[in-house]
């Protein structure tokens, strides 16, 4: 027999024909019907790919911790001219210093607010240019050859939004070129941005912002406190490396490919920077639900991810999901894509809720199309902007008190 589907308006509760408030509500009050829960299997897979090239938001630094071993981060960004005209620096130009202006979104682990943070930050210049006119480069695992000139190494304390980075006088002849625009790219090459070894913190730069640039200073015999800007935001090519320690740690087995996944009865692990991902399956439930009640109309589902174990400082804002199909590529759950959502509030759609530590996304229409089609292929977790955080989390294992699961409300034909 078929199933029938449809996704009911949410009838009101209350009198008052107004809106206030009704972001307080939470969204199950809003449906009539029966409250269920659907348990699902779950595993830990690896996450070792991910195209990095033109992200705004490059991160940079290491950590290490008894869960998830070592993750080592690095940036590399080209240095470009403002313009198509190339660049002039002619031999009278005497430059006074040259100055790297980074814009900071996220510290890791989190600090509260204008609290200083002690850094140690190397720059070195790129022996080799970045790939594919000048910058794709498709995955993680790629690195870039350094060159011995060293741009930047010292301890930097940060306290605000940005950094601003004296260069050394190693990167005067660098940039002192009278060429061409490409052929500046050609020359210059780029650089590598990384926090010293076992600094157990990571940083992460927008380069989006138009503030992040590096700044020559410079006089001439006939003016003084002139300035020449060179763009390595949003405008350059940019991308990052990562590489992961994971041995002797519970991951050890899938990232030396002696397994494919790791068992989630206990905990499911999600780390960033091409870490670890969480792939769940409903496929035992939709087989019973669908035998059980053919026609059941589903109203209303969430799925909520406890959180085994993770420091307040080291947890990720958002975690998101997406759907496998059946030739092996996947895009985003269908309920992220609805525009119109009165019903958001903190610890909602993805986000922490702190009250019930877990996390909690809408799956309404994903829970429908799953049991209208009657197959899933897995629905995979990942922490949201995982090329550029390095925030990460246990959740708890299917077979925990307090497991992964689904709630959701539903009708059958009979209470229509």
């Amino acid at each position: 027999m078929g199933v029938l589907f449809a996704l009911l308006a949410p009838v009101a509760c209350t009198e008052d024909p107004t809106d206030l408030g009704v972001d307080l509500q939470d969204p199950f009050t809003l449906f009539d019907g029966t409250r269920d829960t659907a348990y699902v299997a779950a595993c830990t897979i690896f996450d070792d790919s991910m195209w990095t090239a033109d992200y705004n938001f490059c991160i940079f630094g290491d950590y290490a911790d008894p869960l998830f071993g070592s993750a080592r981060a690095v940036t590399y960004s080209q240095i470009a001219v403002a313009g198509a005209n190339g660049i002039n620096l002619s031999d009278e130009v005497v430059i006074d210093s040259v100055v790297m202006t980074l814009v900071i979104d996220t510290l890791y682990p989190a600090v509260p607010d204008s609290t200083p943070v002690h850094l140690h930050i190397t720059i070195n210049q790129l022996a080799e240019p970045m790939k594919d006119s000048g910058y794709r480069v498709y995955y993680a695992s790629e690195s870039l050859e350094e060159s011995d000139v060293c741009f930047f190494d010292d301890d930097v304390t940060f306290y605000s939004d940005s950094l601003n980075l004296r260069m050394r006088e190693s990167i005067y002849p660098v940039l002192k070129q009278n060429c061409s625009t490409e052929d500046f790219l050609k020359i210059v090459k780029g650089f590598s941005l990384k926090l010293a070894e076992g600094s157990n913190r990571m940083v992460t730069v927008d380069f989006s912002a138009s503030e992040t640039r590096l700044t020559l200073y410079y006089h001439t015999d006939n003016a003084d406190s002139m300035r020449y800007v060179f763009v390595i935001n949003g405008e350059t090519g940019h991308h990052m490396h990562f590489t992961h320690n994971y041995v002797g740690t519970v991951l050890e087995p899938i990232a030396n490919h002696t397994a494919d996944s790791i068992d989630g009865r206990q905990r499911l692990y999600l780390e960033p920077l091409g870490g670890t991902r969480v792939r769940l399956n409903m496929q035992p439930f939709l087989n019973e639900f669908r035998n059980a009640h053919p026609w059941a109309v589903v109203h209303y589902a969430e799925l909520l991810l406890p959180v085994n174990s993770v420091a307040d400082t080291q947890r990720p804002v958002r975690i998101l999901a997406n759907k496998k199909e059946a030739n092996g590529e996947s895009t985003m759950v269908t309920d992220v894509n609805v525009l119109h959502n009165p019903y958001t509030y903190t610890g909602f759609d993805g986000h922490f809720d702190k009250k019930n530590n877990y996390y909690r996304l809408r799956v309404t229409r994903h829970l429908q199309e799953l049991l209208r089609t009657g197959k899933d292929y897995g629905t995979e977790l990942y922490i949201d902007g995982r090329r550029s955080t390095a925030f990460r989390t246990v959740l708890n294992g299917t077979g925990s008190d307090n497991p992964v699961r689904v709630v959701f409300v539903y009708s059958e034909k009979s209470d229509l």
